[in-house]
Order: C-alpha cells, then structure tokens, then sequence
C-alpha cells in the first residue's frame, strides 16, 4: 500500500495547482518533474494505444448503459463552493479534483487533465487499485504525518438499484451541520464522452489487466474485483461533466413520497440495509399491483422533477419503467408483469 501511495502521490504532484501557477497545465508540471527518455515516452503512448482500442473493442461487444449512476454528496470532502451566478456551484469531480477546486477557491482555475498525460498504463492501474480499496468517504490519517488518499477517479455505477440503495446507506452518516447534500445523481453516458471526459467499466479495465499487463504487475484482491463487478462500476478521470447530468436528487427526495399522506417506495427495510446482499436476506413486503404501481409512479416523479427538458423527461421516464419492473429487486411480493406501471410511468412526462 506504500509503495502504491507514493506513486499516486507523484501523480499528483504534477498536477499540483501552486501559488505561482494557478492556471498552469499539467504537461507543463510533467516535464519538470519526470525525466523520461524519447523511447519511454514513445512506448508509454503505444501501450496507452493499445488500451484504448481494447477499452474500445469491450465496449462495442458490452455497449455502456444509457445512463450511469453515482451515490454522490455535494459537500464532501471539502465544502461546497459559493457560486454569485448559480448558487453553490457543485462538481461531480474526484477527491483530488476537490481539493485543488478548494485551493483555488473555485472550480474555473482547476485544469482537466489526462492520464495520458502524465502517467503510464500501469501507474493508471496503481491509481485504480488504490481507487477501489478506498470506501466512499476518506478515512482519517492513522498517524499525524500520513494524508489521506485522495483519489483522481470518480466511480459510477450502471446499476440504479446497487447505488439508490448506496446512497440511502451514506445518507445516514453524512454530516448535515457542515451542509453535506447527499443524493442520487444520473448522467447520460453520451454526453460524458462526448465532452471529452474518459468513463471506463472497471470490469473490463481488470479484463485488460489480466489479459495484457498480467496480474502480477498490479494487484487488485478478488474481494476489489467482486465489488466492482457488483456494482457495474465505471470510473471517470477526474471529474463528471456537469452538462451530462440529468438529475439530481437529494436523499429526501428518495425516500419520502411528495405527498406525505402516502407511502414512499423505498421500504424502510431497503434504506436502513448496509448491503444489497443483507437487504435480499429480508421478508418481502406484500402489497397489490396497483398499490405497486402507484408508489414507482411517485418515486419517478421525485426523480424526474428537476430534469430541464420535456422529451429528457420522457426518455428517462421510460428507461425508468424498466429499471422498476420487477418488484422482487425492490423487495415487494406482487406478480412480476405489474399492470398498470406502464400506464402510470408513462403519464408523468404527460403532466403539466
């Protein structure tokens, strides 16, 4: 785990935003800092080559979800930033991205690198394994000289069901006095590429691993590997573009029906589980189709209430109708085929 540290640390020591450089590039870092010769460049570029076409090959044979998932609190590790224009001006950056927004004091003077950039194939999988045995939250230093591990990867996940029930188990333990938001956020996979931000699944990045650098260069446990495959997680550089997300919803906003006088979809068994796993474990709760029917309609217009456009509405509505088919996944005891969630999905979009 040292060893893996120090070269995360000298991956961020060339993107380190200082005093005299706010604005500067993370090239222009590297190049001071790291003596490499022509031909190690050269092969480094090569091997990241070769990377992409595979990344690129996994994902035409496993296209990626519409939408990616993150179990996100705005606040956390560092406070939000006040923005005059829109308010607080949130990220969905890394750890490590947060913190040099927080030492710059906004997000504007943060450059967005590339790990091809500044580092090699195999120094990126270092940073993915310390990536991955990290929990959500940093953990405290375990002595005064020794800092946090603040990771350049953001995690997502292509499972909605793994990260609503994540995020209920965060909301739990983050800190409302210090302002900490936690919430559901859902992006458009498109549009992060498309921004130029790189998403790659973690399970075939370990395919990668495995197949072309050997297990031996990089060890990820097989416990590292199960979670992420679990999870369906994927992993962006440094940050999820802001215009690819399509809605954010606070905790509240997930566990709570908008009107108070009816029951909210999520059962309290589901939000009060640590695990997915422990939650499976648990008595079905029984209730009619239609009552089924009338708790995933309201739960999806929690969602969808702050998405800025009417066919974006639509579209998630309907991508939303699959992910809640089946009641046994939320924990419920009805027939499988729910008559009458299509008709009450579909309408919400309709509504004024």
């Amino acid at each position: 785990m040292t060893e893996m540290q120090e070269l995360s640390d000298k991956l961020h020591s060339v993107l380190k935003i200082t005093e005299e450089a706010p604005t500067g590039s993370p090239s222009a870092y590297l190049a001071d800092s790291v003596d490499r010769s022509d031909s190690d460049a050269t092969e480094d570029r090569a091997q990241w080559r070769e990377f992409d076409r595979f990344m690129d090959k996994q994902a035409k044979e496993r296209p990626y979800p519409k939408y990616l998932y993150r179990a996100h609190v705005h606040g956390h590790p560092f406070p939000r930033l006040p923005d005059v224009f829109e308010g607080d001006s949130d990220s969905f950056g890394s750890d490590y991205h947060l913190w040099c927004e927080n030492n710059a004091v906004s997000p504007i003077l943060v450059p967005i690198d590339d790990p091809m950039d500044i580092s090699t194939v195999e120094d990126f999988f270092y940073e993915l394994s310390l990536h991955l045995g990290k929990t959500s939250f940093n953990l405290p230093p375990r002595d005064d000289d020794e800092q946090p591990f603040r990771s350049s990867l953001v995690s997502l996940s292509g499972d909605f069901c793994w990260t609503t029930q994540r995020i209920c188990r965060i909301g739990r333990i983050t800190n409302k006095k210090k302002d900490q938001l936690p919430g559901l956020a859902i992006f458009k996979s498109s549009t992060i590429g498309s921004s130029g931000v790189r998403v790659w699944r973690v399970e075939d990045m370990l395919s990668y691993l495995d197949k072309r650098l050997g297990k031996n260069s990089v060890h990820i446990s097989p416990d590292l590997r199960r979670w992420a495959t679990n999870a369906d997680e994927f992993v962006c550089w440094s940050l999820v573009p802001r215009d690819a997300l399509v809605a954010f919803t606070p905790l509240p906003g997930l566990i709570k029906a908008l009107d108070g006088r009816k029951k909210a979809f999520l059962t309290k068994e589901f939000v009060d589980s640590n695990y997915l796993g422990d939650f499976r474990r648990l008595p079905l709760v029984h209730i009619s189709r239609r009552e089924y029917a009338d708790r995933a309609s309201e739960f999806v217009r929690n969602i969808i209430t702050n998405v800025s456009s009417l066919e974006e509405a639509k579209q998630l509505c309907m991508h939303m109708k699959e992910v809640l088919s089946n009641p046994y996944t939320w924990g419920y005891e009805v027939a499988r085929s729910v008559k009458g969630l299509d008709e009450a999905i579909s309408g919400l979009w309709k509504q004024p």
